[in-house]
């Protein structure tokens, strides 16, 4: 009688265990993001992207600038194909390039058919800082961009040129002389 209430009670343990040990089905809820969410989480995911290539570049002994130079040739081909390339259309496409970017602004400053200054701002740089990842700060993104744009201009046949005072990157778009 002993024996088979041990063997009852150790058939009963196992099966509980059995039992619980099963994988229970769950309803995992996915997320329905707005369209303001979208667009914060679009703009974190470019920024982290640059920063991980930038952080990826110094870590093999490269410059962020060596980075948006590879950039840049990886996207001259699409450049090229752009029609009636002008100092103002390489300007307008930068503008909807950075866009994305709900913080963006670019003011046109001078415009001549050979020339175009300008200034931007608000395109990640502030997350930069914010994240705070692989070692890579706010001149470190602004250096890659400069390199970035400089080289996709020199593949259209443009100078390109900026330098950053305060919260604006100052920039003028010209033909090669």
């Amino acid at each position: 009688m002993k024996l088979k209430l041990v063997t009852t009670i150790v058939i009963a343990v196992f099966t509980a265990n059995s039992v619980l040990a099963q994988d229970i089905d769950q309803v995992v809820k996915l997320p329905q993001l707005t369209v303001e969410q979208k667009w914060e989480t679009a703009e974190g995911n470019l920024v982290y992207f640059v920063i991980s290539g930038i952080s990826y570049a110094k870590s093999k002994g490269e410059t962020p600038e060596d980075f948006g130079a590879w950039t840049g040739k990886v996207g001259c081909p699409y450049w090229q194909s752009l029609d009636s390339m002008s100092p103002s259309k390489f300007v307008q496409e930068i503008s909807a390039n950075k866009q994305q970017f709900k913080g963006f602004q670019m003011e046109i400053l001078e415009a001549k058919k050979s020339c175009v200054k300008g200034r931007m701002k608000g395109y990640g740089n502030n997350l930069v800082a914010l994240y705070n990842m692989g070692g890579v700060t706010e001149d470190d993104y602004t250096r890659f961009f400069n390199k970035k744009w400089e080289t996709i201009a020199h593949c259209v046949g443009f100078e390109y040129r900026q330098e950053k005072t305060g919260d604006w990157v100052y920039f003028t778009v010209s033909e090669k002389k």
